[in-house]
């Protein structure tokens, strides 16, 4: 006969602390799986799902156009096509916002088609072509002229005579070269965070960063301030990559600039994207896939005011007046420089660099109720 044995009590309370610990663990990764797939899958269609375009007359169109010899991606929204059209031209170089959209633009959709465009070897546009093909390719000249094609595919597609472009930061850049070159094409031009001097910019954001520190008496700021430096000297390399991004990180700390969490979790959150093109974001070393345009803007000559100061086509300028990333005392000082058929500045207090979604009611208050009407006035 075989004889039992019994398990000692101490022996059964640990086997059943072992079962109850990994239950737990497996609801909490099974939490962590369920989280991921809501915010990965779940709510972007929620997101789509509210802001889909059913009117009679609207537009919802993500496109794969050539452009200047390769592939690149436009994505039109609006609820009426006759309304005006924007072009916004994002910034960077290699920054697109098409997968943050969904913050702020939906308000705009009412009386403007907006036409978002991932410029080469950006955002969606980088996966659609060899991105190490396309940088041998990329020069400020042809980004321009892509700018341009861009144009008139959609007044061709929108039937428009005149567009409005709107750039932010090196968009900004983008589009006073654009309008210059091609005033008759567009019937105003709105500019975000205007990039003026990209050297002097960024010793002004190192000087501001540190006065900030010292005054809030935070030592490990200071120390890291500090320890960081003014910009690299000579011309565009990797330093001045990195220091660009400590720099602004730091910059952050103090309103001046991005809040990149927020940034994280909208293109996470993005209906207009998949997952691989929002990895984009995380993978990609923009200052490696866009190096010709950083070494034009960061050259020594570089200078916003070397496009012209006297433009054909209103201008207006918005501002968040904590922007250290494109220092609003230099867009200031660019304003009043310029002269134009009509132009406007427009400050948002305690707003940084990125003022849509920063200060979004501000933001959309200035486009739709200030600079709207001055420019269906003529």
């Amino acid at each position: 006969m075989t004889e039992k044995i019994a398990t000692p009590p101490q022996q059964r309370k640990k086997g059943k602390a072992l079962k109850l610990t990994g239950l737990i663990l497996a609801g909490l990764v099974a939490l962590v799986i369920l989280a991921s797939v809501s915010i990965v899958v779940i709510y972007p269609a929620i997101l789509r799902s509210i802001h889909r375009i059913d009117t009679p007359n609207g537009i919802d169109s993500m496109e794969v156009v050539e452009i200047g010899g390769i592939q690149q991606a436009l994505y039109f929204r609006g609820q009426d096509v006759e309304n005006p059209v924007i072009l916004i031209l994002h910034g960077g170089p290699g920054m697109p916002d098409m997968a943050l959209l969904h913050n702020y633009q939906f308000e705009l959709e009412r009386y403007f088609t907006v036409v978002r465009w991932d410029q080469r070897n950006a955002g969606r546009t980088f996966f659609l072509n060899d991105p190490d093909e396309v940088l041998e390719t990329i020069t400020f000249e042809r980004v321009v002229s892509d700018a341009y094609e861009v144009t008139q595919y959609i007044r061709e597609r929108l039937n428009k005579e005149q567009i409005i472009v709107l750039g932010h930061s090196w968009g900004s850049v983008l589009g006073t070269a654009l309008v210059q070159q091609y005033p008759q094409y567009f019937s105003a031009f709105i500019s975000v965070g205007q990039a003026v001097n990209l050297r002097l910019n960024n010793q002004l954001g190192f000087e501001a960063v540190l006065e900030a520190a010292r005054a809030k008496g935070n030592n490990r700021s200071i120390a890291a301030v500090e320890a960081l430096g003014p910009p690299p000297q000579g011309d565009f390399s990797e330093d001045w990559g990195s220091y660009i991004m400590e720099l602004q990180t730091l910059m952050a700390r103090y309103g001046y600039g991005t809040d990149m969490f927020q940034m994280a979790w909208l293109a996470i959150t993005s209906p207009y994207y998949t997952l691989r093109e929002k990895m984009y974001y995380i993978t990609v070393d923009v200052f490696r896939y866009q190096r010709p345009l950083h070494e034009f803007l960061f050259a020594e000559d570089f200078d916003i005011r070397n496009f012209g100061t006297t433009f054909q086509i209103p201008v207006f300028h918005i501002v968040g007046e904590l922007d250290r990333i494109t220092s609003y005392q230099l867009a200031r000082d660019f304003f009043d420089e310029i002269s134009a058929p009509h132009e406007a500045f427009f400050s948002i207090p305690n707003a940084g660099h990125m003022p849509m979604h920063e200060s979004t009611t501000a933001y959309i208050r200035i486009l739709l109720e200030e600079i709207r009407p001055l420019i269906l006035a003529g």
